[in-house]
C-alpha cells in the first residue's frame, strides 16, 4: 500500500501540474469550457494528491524551501510595489516620453506644438474606422495621443462607420477611414493620417478669419446662385461649410479685382471677356493673385470665344489647346468617349484623391516647356490611353463643329497621353516690389467645368474641386511638415496561420519541452534514489 502511495503520488502531482498547464492555455485562447473541465481536473488530482502524501504535503510549507521561497516572493512584491510606486510619482510629475525610432513616429514637429500650446478652443476628434486594430488606425490613435499629451483641449474618439449610422449621416461620411475634427460652430474632415492634415484642420477651426473666393460674372458662367443642374450652388454651399466665403464679381461694373479676394474663380465663360477685363487679370496675377480657371472646349464654332484668356495663360508656361479630348479606354458610357477619365498625376491637389473623376467635355491644357526659370508648371492628370485610343480632336467640319465620328490623325491632333489640367506657381523674387507675404503667383486650369456643376458635384468631383481650391488659398502650406514616408519600414502583417504557429510554439511547445526536459531529470534522480 505504501508502495502505491509512492508511485500514485507523483503521477498526480504531475497530473496537476499538466491540467493547470492546459487550463492556463485554454483561458489564453478563449476555450473557456476547456479552462473549466481542465482546472476541475487539476483541482481534482490535487486534492487527492494532498490526501495520498498529507504528511509531505504539509512539510512542504514548513520546509526551509518553502521559507525561503516565500522570503523570495514577498521580496519580489515589495521590489515590484516599490517601482510601481515611483513610476506613479513620474509620471504625473514628470510625463516624458523618449522616441528611439528612426523616423521619429512619436514625436510631434515644433510648428504642431507651437499650434497646440496657443489652443484655447475645444475640439473633439472622431476617427471613423470599420477596422481599428488596421495600420491606418493605430497610427491615427497613437498621433492623437500626442496630441492629446499636448493639451487639454483635444479629446478623441473611434467609431464604426457602419454601426454608428447617425454619427456618418450627420458628417456625411464617404471614406472609411475619415476623422473628423469637429468644434462648436464648424467641423473639418481628414482623410489622410498625418500630422500636417491635423494641424490644419486644427488651424482652420481656429483661425477667425474668412477667405473670400470671387466667381467672375458676366460672360455666361456657372453661376454660384444657379440651383440648377448647370449651376455652382452646390460649390457655394460647400465653399461654406469649409469656412470661405462665396461672391459674385462682375469686372464689366468693377474697375478692380477687390483686395480682399483671395480667389478669383472663372468657371466656363461663353462669351467673351472684354480686352479690359484680361487686363484686369492680368494685373491681379502680377501682384501674387490667385487663379482657377476652367475653360470649356469650343465645341460649336473653331474660333475659340476665350482666346484672350488662352493668351494671358500663354504667358505663365500653360497651352490650353483649341480641341477636344477623347480617350476610347476609359470613359463614363452615359456620356462616351467625351468623358474621358484621365489619371491622377503627383502633385499637393491630387495627392489625397482615392476615385476617379470624370470630366464630361474637357479641352488640353498642358504645361509649356519654355518658360521663366521661377516659374513650375506641372500637369495635374492625363489620359490613360495609347495611340490611337486617347487623343485631342482637331478636326472639325466646315461649319466648325465636331463630326460624330473621331479617328486619330498623326501630326495633325493632340498626342497621346493628353494633359487636361495644370497646376502653375511663380515664387515671389525677395528684392521685387510685390507684396511677399501675399505668397506666390497659383493658377490651375482645368478643361472642363462641368465637372463641378450641381449635376455632377459628387464625392470625387467635390474632392477635387475642394482640393483646387484649397491648394490655391494656400491651405495647404499653413504647416509645413514632411509627412513620414512609412514605405519599406513595416514588416509583413501576419497571416492567420503565422499568428497560429506563434502562439502554439510560445504557449504550448516551448513550455512542454521544458516541461519533459524536467521529468526526465526528475526520473533519472529517482532511479538514483532507488539504486
Amino acid at each position: 500500500m505504501e508502495a502505491n502511495k509512492r508511485v500514485t503520488g507523483p503521477l498526480l502531482g504531475f497530473l496537476t501540474l499538466i491540467f493547470s498547464f492546459i487550463a492556463i492555455a485554454s483561458w489564453v485562447f478563449q476555450a473557456r469550457l476547456v479552462f473549466w473541465i481542465c482546472l476541475l481536473l487539476a483541482l481534482v488530482s490535487l486534492a487527492i494528491f494532498a490526501r495520498l502524501r498529507f504528511a509531505d504535503f504539509m512539510n512542504f510549507f514548513i520546509s526551509r524551501q518553502a521559507r525561503y521561497g516565500a522570503n523570495v516572493a514577498l521580496s519580489i512584491v515589495g521590489v515590484i510595489g516599490i517601482l510601481v510606486f515611483i513610476n506613479a510619482i513620474v509620471i504625473r510629475q514628470f510625463d516624458k516620453q523618449i522616441d528611439l525610432t528612426k523616423l521619429q513616429l512619436y514625436t510631434l514637429s515644433e510648428q504642431t506644438k507651437t499650434v497646440l500650446r496657443d489652443l484655447k478652443k475645444e475640439i473633439q476628434v472622431i476617427a471613423f474606422f470599420s477596422d481599428d486594430t488596421s495600420q491606418s488606425a493605430a497610427r491615427a490613435k497613437d498621433i492623437l495621443e500626442l496630441y492629446q499629451r499636448e493639451t487639454d483641449f483635444i479629446t478623441f474618439t473611434f467609431k464604426n462607420p457602419y454601426i454608428d449610422l447617425q454619427l456618418s449621416n450627420k458628417y456625411q461620411l464617404r471614406y472609411d477611414g475619415t476623422i473628423i475634427f469637429d468644434s462648436e460652430d464648424r467641423h473639418e474632415k481628414v482623410t489622410t493620417v498625418e500630422e500636417q492634415k491635423f494641424t490644419s484642420a486644427i488651424l482652420k477651426l481656429i483661425r477667425d478669419e474668412t477667405k473670400k473666393v470671387y466667381f467672375l460674372v458676366g460672360h455666361q458662367e456657372h453661376g454660384i446662385n444657379d440651383f440648377n443642374n448647370d449651376g455652382y450652388s452646390e460649390v457655394r454651399t460647400e465653399l461654406e461649410n469649409q469656412n470661405y466665403a462665396a461672391f459674385p464679381l462682375s469686372l464689366l461694373t468693377e474697375p478692380d479685382i477687390p483686395g480682399d479676394c483671395e480667389l478669383l474663380v472663372i468657371a466656363g465663360p461663353r462669351t467673351a471677356l472684354t480686352a479690359n477685363e484680361i487686363g484686369i487679370v492680368g494685373k491681379y496675377l502680377r501682384r501674387s493673385g490667385k487663379l482657377f480657371l476652367m475653360l470649356d472646349p469650343s465645341d460649336t464654332a473653331a474660333e475659340d470665344v476665350n482666346r484672350g484668356l488662352v493668351r494671358l495663360m500663354r504667358r505663365w508656361g500653360i497651352a490650353i489647346g483649341n480641341d477636344l479630348v477623347i480617350d476610347e479606354t476609359q470613359f463614363v458610357p452615359l456620356f462616351g468617349p467625351k468623358a474621358p477619365v484621365p489619371g491622377f498625376e503627383l502633385h499637393e491637389i491630387t495627392r489625397a484623391m482615392r476615385d476617379p473623376v470624370a470630366f464630361p467635355v474637357t479641352r488640353s491644357v498642358t504645361p509649356i516647356a519654355d518658360r521663366a526659370s521661377n516659374l513650375s508648371v506641372k500637369s495635374l492628370a492625363k489620359t490613360v490611353g495609347g495611340t490611337d485610343d486617347s487623343w485631342g480632336e482637331k478636326q472639325r467640319d466646315t461649319d466648325g463643329t465636331f463630326s460624330g465620328s473621331f479617328t486619330y490623325t498623326p501630326g495633325a491632333d493632340t498626342p497621346p497621353p493628353v494633359s487636361v489640367a495644370v497646376a502653375a506657381e511663380q515664387k515671389v523674387d525677395q528684392n521685387s516690389d510685390i507684396d511677399a507675404s501675399r505668397g506666390p503667383t497659383r493658377i490651375v486650369v482645368f478643361g472642363d467645368s462641368d465637372f463641378a456643376a450641381n449635376a455632377a458635384f459628387r464625392e470625387a468631383n467635390r474632392d477635387l474641386f475642394l482640393s483646387t481650391i484649397n491648394w490655391l488659398t494656400l491651405e495647404e502650406d499653413l504647416i509645413a511638415i514632411r509627412p513620414i514616408d512609412l514605405q519599406g519600414q513595416t514588416l509583413r502583417q501576419m497571416r492567420i496561420h503565422d499568428t497560429r504557429l506563434v502562439q502554439i510554439t510560445s504557449v504550448f511547445l516551448i513550455p512542454s519541452i521544458v516541461f519533459i526536459a524536467g521529468l526526465m531529470v526528475w526520473w533519472h534522480r529517482r532511479k538514483g534514489e532507488d539504486a
